[in-house]
């Protein structure tokens, strides 16, 4: 009995021996993605806004989403957070899907779900200095564009 005792914490030693430099390495370096929005220099809250009759379920530019753009959003909600690219001047995409659409009375499919997408390039220029928010705004059916604002609520009149 005593021999399968050494040997259990022999191995729990060799164990913790060949785990440390794992857990270790874990610690070092900068603790924060590469890609986490709020480690760059000028992360962005995004709004939604929405021009048509028709909800936009998951709109993203690029891979960061926020949510829903209801019908006529006023751009009254934000989501957290666009990280500022080194270089402004490329194009970006930019995705969302229409919501399903149903007759209020018969609840049959009027229009099916559609997704969309669209490569745009953000304003000329970047953000100003005190711009807090990226605009993702619904035009249409088939046309979106982004634009920067100071406070959300400006984003509707972009």
């Amino acid at each position: 009995m005593n021999t399968f005792r050494t040997r259990s914490v022999t191995l729990c030693a060799a164990l913790l021996a060949a785990c440390a430099p794992l857990a270790l390495s874990a610690c070092a370096g900068d603790p924060l993605l590469p890609d986490d929005p709020l480690a760059s220099d000028h992360p962005l809250w995004m709004v939604p806004v929405n021009h048509t009759d028709r909800g936009a379920i998951n709109p993203a530019v690029g891979r960061y989403g926020m949510g829903v753009a209801y019908p006529h959003e006023d751009g009254s909600a934000a989501a957290c957070c666009y990280p500022s690219p080194k270089d402004w001047s490329k194009p970006v995409t930019i995705h969302w899907t229409w919501g399903t659409e149903l007759d209020p009375i018969t609840k049959a499919v009027i229009q099916p779900r559609e997704p969309h997408s669209a490569i745009v390039h953000f304003p000329p220029g970047g953000p100003a200095k005190n711009d807090r928010y990226l605009c993702f705004i619904l035009r249409d059916r088939d046309t979106a564009e982004l634009a920067f604002s100071r406070a959300a609520s400006r984003c509707v009149a972009k």
